[in-house]
């Protein structure tokens, strides 16, 4: 795989990492991105520190891919948990990242997630692609979609039953990479909350 795609998947399953917002306020917003959204009340932003340690508590089927994903872990335009890290359990996590096309410049987003997917599957025991990469709308824009579930397994023994959503968002000469996290049983966070941050998302072209 193109190490650029290893670099993407890298991003995409790293533990979710954000600025700090003082006041913990739920509007988010970055004018030179373009981008805003609102998370729920009582979720948490997250710092870079907090996703730097998430990222050495995974173990991962591929040590080289868990290497690459702590030197291509930088920290993202926005993310957010529902519960305060630590959490002994999936945390359901929402994060974008903004990122270049560079080589891959041109590519349709369902495309850019297919060069994905064989790395998730080289990485994560018992996986599963449970939706395939289609297109989809974020905030108005052609964007483009995937689900996996696998098991995300700790050092320690313990394995958590996993989803991961994927969202491309084109814009100009970059992409906005979303991404989110939770148990695929919704014990802890629901697949309709990760919807509802969705739904909040505002992008300016």
């Amino acid at each position: 795989m193109h190490r650029f795609t290893h670099a993407l998947a890298a991003l995409v399953l790293a533990a979710p990492a954000a600025l700090a917002f003082a006041g913990d306020t739920n509007a988010f917003s970055n004018p030179t991105a373009g981008f805003a959204l609102t998370k729920p009340a009582g979720w948490h932003y997250l710092s870079a520190a907090q996703n730097m340690d998430n990222i050495k508590r995974m173990k991962l089927c591929d040590e080289e891919f868990h290497a690459m994903m702590k030197q291509y872990a930088s920290a993202p335009l926005v993310a957010m948990s529902k519960y305060q890290e630590p959490f002994e359990d999936v945390n359901p996590s929402f994060k974008v990242n903004l990122k270049t096309y560079g080589q891959l410049k041109g590519i349709p987003a369902t495309e850019l997630i297919k060069l994905i997917l064989p790395q998730f599957q080289k990485t994560f025991r018992d996986f599963v692609l449970v939706q395939a990469p289609v297109e989809v709308q974020v905030a108005g824009i052609q964007s483009a979609y995937a689900r996996i579930d696998y098991t995300m397994e700790l050092p320690d023994g313990r394995s958590f039953p996993t989803s991961s959503e994927l969202w491309i968002v084109p814009r100009g000469d970059y992409f906005f990479m979303i991404g989110a996290g939770t148990r695929q049983d919704e014990k802890t966070g629901t697949r309709a909350e990760i919807q509802g941050i969705l739904d909040t998302v505002k992008i300016t072209q």
